[in-house]
């Protein structure tokens, strides 16, 4: 059996590994031989992972097309053409079984290759608002898995099943799980704009940093671009601060060895979120604004709605606002009622498990 996965950015990558790593599971337990599986996107984004996972990583060419007006939307018009034909080669060549897609500009040629040979189609949605990429491929795929129900009036009722997040089992919290308020002396507050950080809450944080751990111990992913003018700022705003040593800055950090040790996050408005509820996480979610991106801020609301998350909008950031969040956030009855609203999003334990299963069952029964 061969099965191709396909997406773009880590907020895409990661879910994939996670799905792929439960292919491998079910088919040692479903006593099947191990497929091949294939990544096919504009570049390898972690190649670590994909050793460790056995996965082929095979190269095309890709072109992002913004939602707001910008030259580059001209080459990525020529990049996505040149794409879908260099897929639909690739894809002839390899002839899998099943193609699995979370999305992405990188993904559309490969879905529009899977259309063009009758190989079937598996897409998982992360967001409210489902992206054009996986909103055109659910009018033909078999499957089509959901992490928020309000996603699911874009696509065939006959076809969707709500699965929520695909997670890395590192990134899980063990089962039955429980977040207890602690009453601690310094809380500890984890600060992310992902894996490429944000400006906009980077200087939030710098406006307020020094005020902060006077009451709060800090760990802040800046990103990797961000991360050495950062610690020159922070180092000058810091100096001769009684608490700097509890401030803890990188570029990148492995959320698996953290999520156990803070109180709280402050965080975009991505699919990372779900590991935080599933860690019973109270948020402070900062959404990227609608026009760069049309899913974060209805993500956001989402999140806010189960309870899990208070929403600031990026242009509301002022420095007592956020100092009165985080405060509020902290007072026991709402740091209490926000961890136990983490519960319902246990059914994110089992996606991955759940999409590996039906992947293995379709292609089987394509092969």
């Amino acid at each position: 059996m061969k099965i191709i996965i396909t997406g773009a950015g880590g907020g895409h990558f990661y879910p994939l590994i996670a799905v792929a790593n439960r292919i491998r599971k079910e088919a040692f337990v479903q006593k099947i031989v191990q497929p091949e599986i294939f990544f096919i996107s504009d570049k390898p984004y972690d190649e670590k992972a994909l050793y460790q996972n056995q996965i082929k990583f095979i190269g095309i060419a890709a072109g992002k097309l913004t939602v707001y007006p910008s030259f580059a939307n001209i080459s990525g018009i020529f990049k996505t053409f040149w794409g879908c034909i260099s897929a639909v080669f690739k894809l002839y060549s390899l002839y899998p079984d099943v193609v699995f897609a979370k999305g992405g500009y990188a993904s559309f040629p490969v879905l529009f290759a899977a259309r063009f040979l009758s190989i079937p189609v598996v897409v998982h949605e992360s967001d409210t608002v489902p992206g054009r990429t996986t909103k055109w491929a659910g009018k033909f795929a078999m499957r089509v898995a959901l992490s928020y129900g309000e996603a699911s009036s874009f696509y065939p009722k006959e076809v969707i099943a709500l699965t929520g997040q695909p997670i890395r089992d590192e990134l899980l919290p063990p089962e039955n799980y429980e977040r207890k308020f602690e009453t601690r002396e310094r809380p500890t507050i984890l600060i992310t704009g992902a894996s490429q950080g944000s400006k906009a809450i980077n200087e939030a944080i710098l406006n307020v940093l020094p005020e902060l751990l006077n009451k709060y111990d800090i760990v802040h992913q800046v990103g990797t671009l961000n991360v050495d003018d950062m610690k020159k700022v922070t180092e000058s705003i810091l100096k001769g601060h009684p608490f700097q040593d509890r401030y803890f800055i990188d570029g990148f950090l492995d959320f698996s060895v953290f999520y156990s040790k803070v109180d709280m996050v402050i965080t975009r408005a991505g699919s990372q979120m779900f590991e935080m509820a599933l860690w019973q996480l109270p948020m402070i979610v900062i959404p990227i604004p609608e026009t760069i991106s049309r899913d974060q801020r209805s993500n956001a609301y989402a999140m806010a709605g189960r309870g899990i998350a208070e929403v600031l909008e990026e242009n509301n950031i002022g420095a007592s606002i956020l100092l009165t969040l985080i405060s509020k956030i902290m007072e026991k009855e709402n740091y209490v009622k926000m961890a136990i609203a983490g519960k319902q999003f246990e059914s994110s334990r089992h996606a991955a498990t759940i999409i590996a299963r039906e992947l293995i069952r379709i292609g089987l029964s394509h092969e």
